[in-house]
């Protein structure tokens, strides 16, 4: 987002026709900045009064009915929402320079429903300590800074939908909606290191228990489908270019060493 003439600022913030949107883009992005840090330190059972594994506990039959519920709700909202003929149906109600932030709001409120609705699962799958707790510990933490890496190499901005609103309200520029894109940083290892480290945040667990693999095992169910549906996605934009570039590189954990130079670079997508 480019920096805006004093006159254009002072003409925004008197008409509230532009001013509002933007303010509500923009609370949007800190609703979603407050959410993804929660739902990662409520996996790995970090600081919170409220974790996966820590909470009001009901029976095992309730608890897991409850979970399974809220992690379909989570995998329908994410993907549904990201489907073009819902953003069609959303965009006849809102302007499509807020429509990300729709979608921005509603994920974060399922989280957070995700989060306080959550029933602990407390039967012990595996437990370390010693070298290996600290290594799981270690791969959590890895995987918590490569989900804020790869965001912002995505820019951050756009993927929440501050820039659209920006471009739209403020500075009333054509919203670019496909980037020019380029493979860098840890795109040049894994095509998707945003779902790397949340398989990291997820799996890397000392302490495993049956609720903390349900959760872990939904999640995963779902990155793997949102992943195929996204990577139909790219290639129907990106065409030849993404699949050699697809073909080249992994998916979620490099397996071998890269030295590739692909002149596109990923667009903000969403799963």
């Amino acid at each position: 987002m480019g920096l805006i003439a004093p006159q254009q600022m002072r003409e925004v913030l008197f008409d509230p026709r532009r001013l509002v949107p933007f303010i509500l883009a923009f609370a949007g992005y800190a609703f979603a900045g407050v959410t993804v840090p929660l739902l990662l330190l409520f996996t790995g059972r970090w600081w919170l009064p409220k974790t996966i594994d820590v909470g009001p506990h009901l029976g095992t039959g309730p608890s897991l009915v409850i979970d399974v519920v809220l992690l379909a709700l989570f995998g329908l909202q994410h993907s549904g929402m990201a489907r073009t003929s819902v953003k069609a149906f959303i965009t006849r109600r809102v302007p499509q320079a807020l429509e990300r932030t729709v979608y921005v709001v509603m994920t974060s409120l399922v989280v957070w429903l995700l989060i306080l609705g959550w029933r602990p699962l407390p039967v012990r799958i595996w437990s370390a300590n010693g070298v290996v707790g600290a290594a799981l510990d270690a791969g959590y933490w890895l995987g918590f800074v490569l989900v804020y890496a790869a965001a912002l190499l995505l820019n951050h901005f756009h993927l929440l939908g501050v820039s659209q609103a920006y471009r739209r309200y403020v500075t009333r520029a054509s919203d670019a909606t496909v980037d020019p894109l380029r493979v860098h940083g840890p795109y040049r290892l894994v095509r998707h290191p945003l779902m790397t480290g949340l398989l990291l945040c997820f799996w890397c667990a000392r302490d495993c228990t049956a609720g903390h693999l349900l959760f872990a095992g939904g999640m995963t169910g779902y990155i793997l489908l949102g992943t195929v549906l996204e990577e139909r996605d790219l290639v129907a934009r990106f065409g030849a270019a993404y699949s050699s570039y697809a073909a080249r590189v992994p998916a979620f954990f490099p397996l071998r060493p890269l030295g590739i130079r692909v002149t596109t670079r990923r667009a903000p997508g969403r799963i």
